[in-house]
């Protein structure tokens, strides 16, 4: 179950120390904007945001940034994380937010599942508060999702409401030429192009209710013209929302934005259905509650073992007393930068290759593979029947085979092996990683794993200085069979960015395009990985015919 404590993340040499009277102990995050930091000001911790150098310089961007701002102060606390302090003059920008003690609505869905009983109708009327705050401002969110949501005792709180539009170079793209939103929850007047009012925001607040009690936005697919399509031509299916909720849904989801309701109307139609009887704004927010013992638990604090052995990837220790009493006791809460989107789409098949750089057949057991010994129930190694198999238990909770390539690896490749899960726990991970770590040094390391289990899930995940982090959810693959899988990674580094993309048969089920990526300094190298699905039963895999193609 999610715990609700997103990983703190070392200071990097680089990062302020203090700015203004704020001290800054770690890391939360990073996103198209800037980079987030868990601070200690005079009343306390606070989310800081530092803007991007090259953002800063724009003189457009900063009277923008400067805008907002100035509109996103303007909105009352009603269940928002608002605006504390910002220095728009200063280099660099910076803007201040309260720090929220709980985890994003997104992850909670990941780790956890959709939200049931009151706790849906809960956030539905908390993030409707949250908009007629916002609204009332002046302030358009644009960018309301899961992401944006997060959850506290006392409620959800909305936060970077309005703050991201800075990045709009008012066409409906970013000033780096790119879609500014997140597809699953966009209306779909913002997909063809006009700019966003208040009714985006009212549309998005339905896919949000959507996703709290299903676990997806009711427009979600696999690619984003797919997405885009779904939004703009098909009625959403809400069969998974409490019918007490399904009809204010069904009207915040009109095609047309004068047919939706306003955040007003919509508020005071929940407040009816819910029966709070709420007088106004600030009786209703004291009304609302989640029960986060349902939704978190404590914290999982080890991650498994790294290429290089046990205990490569250890966390980063670097961290202020601030920053440890908050990993502990508090939760970590982002200022969420707006998610951004290439306006090409990927590809629905896995890309053409050119010539392969690599490939192994495992027919013999001297091509330099890690093997303990040759069997088919080794822990590690060659089969002896043209196979190479990885098996991981309580006392070897996971497993990592690099490629023994000795050429120059394509900084644009698509990875390519056969994996048999027949003998493998439902619920343990493997899959192939694309590592660019500078070296061995578990303060360097950087890589993607790209994996499936045997129940037919597949997922991305990250692992950057020690934490590891999941990009997509644990997606279902389409026609899945666990006895001959053909998985195919495509990993392209170039121009500051990072993109994986995930196959598994012909069904594309993972992609993420990755712009925080100044961990990944070193050559490309890539292999083979299981994860221990930490039950009781042990888990094996079988691999066959790897190959690594330089893209064409």
């Amino acid at each position: 179950m999610a715990s609700g404590l997103p990983p703190l993340l070392s200071l990097e040499p680089g990062d302020p120390t203090a700015l203004g009277p704020y001290r800054i102990a770690a890391r939360l995050g990073s996103g198209g904007m800037g980079t987030v930091y868990l601070a200690e000001g005079p009343a306390g911790p606070v989310a800081l945001k530092v803007i991007k150098p090259h953002l800063a310089s724009d003189p457009e961007f900063v009277a923008r940034f400067r805008r907002e701002v100035a509109a996103a102060r303007r909105v009352h606390r009603f269940c928002t994380a608002p605006v504390l302090d910002a220095d728009l003059d200063g280099d660099p920008l910076w803007v201040v937010t309260e720090y929220v003690a709980g985890p994003d609505l997104a992850r909670v869905l990941r780790e956890n599942g959709p939200l049931t009983g009151s706790n849906v109708e809960a956030l539905a009327v908390g993030v409707a508060t949250a908009l007629t705050a916002i609204h009332d401002a002046g302030v358009v969110h644009r960018d309301l999702k899961p992401g944006n949501v997060l959850l506290s005792p006392l409620g959800p709180r909305v936060i970077d409401f309005g703050i991201a539009r800075a990045l709009d170079a008012g066409d409906g793209q970013t000033v780096t030429g790119r879609i500014l939103g997140t597809p699953e929850y966009m209306a779909p007047e913002l997909i063809s192009g006009e700019k966003a009012g208040p009714p985006a925001d009212i549309w998005a607040w339905g896919c949000v209710a959507v996703a709290a009690a299903t676990g997806s936005s009711p427009f979600a697919s696999k690619n984003v013209p797919h997405v885009f399509y779904r939004a703009v031509h098909e009625t959403p299916v809400l069969d998974g929302v409490d019918p007490a909720l399904r009809g204010v849904v069904a009207a915040a989801l009109e095609k047309k934005p004068a047919d939706r309701p306003t955040a007003q109307e919509l508020l005071a139609t929940l407040v009816q259905r819910s029966g709070l009887g709420a007088a106004d704004t600030a009786d209703i927010v004291g009304t609302v509650r989640l029960d986060l013992t349902a939704i978190t638990s404590p914290p999982v604090t080890a991650a498994p073992p790294g290429p290089g052995g046990l205990g490569r990837f250890r966390p980063r220790g670097r961290l202020a007393d601030m920053a440890r009493g908050a990993a502990m006791g508090l939760g970590a809460a982002v200022l969420g930068a707006a998610v951004v989107f290439g306006l090409g789409a990927l590809p629905e098949s896995p890309p053409a290759v050119g010539d392969p750089v690599y490939r192994e057949t495992f027919d013999t057991d001297d091509t330099g593979w890690s093997s303990d010994r040759t069997a088919v129930d080794t822990g590690i190694g060659y089969t002896g029947d043209g196979r190479y198999t990885m098996s991981a238990d309580r006392s070897s909770t996971s497993r990592w085979a690099l490629a023994p390539v000795n050429a120059v690896l394509p900084e644009e490749a698509l990875i390519s092996v056969r994996v048999d899960l027949t003998d493998g726990d439902p619920g343990g991970w493997n899959g192939v990683y694309c590592e660019y770590s500078e070296d061995d040094e578990s303060e360097n390391d950087f890589l993607y794993i790209l994996e499936l289990r045997p129940d037919g899930k597949a997922k991305i995940v990250k692992v950057d200085r020690g934490v590891w982090t999941d990009l997509t959810p644990d997606a279902p693959i389409p026609g899945f069979a666990k006895g001959n899988t053909l998985l195919r990674a495509e990993c392209r580094r170039g121009d500051g960015e990072l993109r994986v993309t995930l196959w598994a048969g012909e069904e594309k089920v993972g992609e993420y395009l990755d712009t925080d990526v100044a961990g990944a300094t070193g050559a490309p190298r890539f292999g083979l990985y299981m994860e221990y699905p930490r039950t009781d039963a042990s888990s094996r895999v079988y691999f066959d015919d790897f190959s690594i193609s330089r893209l064409s």
